[in-house]
């Protein structure tokens, strides 16, 4: 019996261990979700603009009680894209996929802290 984990057929992500056993997947490093695509006439870079202005564009509070909802949701959104700036600026190497992926994760992100929880103030217009 071979005292060394051998591969298993043709994926290389799966060992056969000694006994017969197989080990859990190798994986390699998870690549980033999926990416959108970056729109006709815009750049990756417009779009992550875009994406930072509307996590930091809410609706101002009805009243003084919403308004600490207001900031708490105003708050969070902007640690958001310090975080996205932050990323992006330490990888020396990003590119306009890196930037759209940055995009797409500031838009989730944001999607989570909603401004559904509040109520707004009536549009002066």
């Amino acid at each position: 019996m071979n005292d060394h984990p051998t591969h298993d057929g043709p994926n290389p992500n799966v060992r056969r261990d000694v006994g017969g056993w197989i080990s859990g997947p190798m994986l390699d490093a998870p690549l980033p979700g999926p990416v959108t695509p970056v729109p006709p006439g815009s750049t990756p870079l417009r779009e992550l603009l875009a994406a930072i202005t509307a996590a930091l564009t809410l609706p101002g509070p009805a009243t003084d009680r919403d308004e600490v909802t207001y900031l708490r949701i105003h708050r969070d959104r902007a640690r958001l894209v310090l975080f996205t700036c932050r990323r992006l600026l330490a990888d020396r190497e990003a590119d306009d996929r890196d930037v759209m992926v940055s995009a797409t994760r500031l838009r989730d992100e944001t999607a989570q802290h909603a401004d559904d929880t509040y109520d707004h103030a009536l549009d002066p217009s």
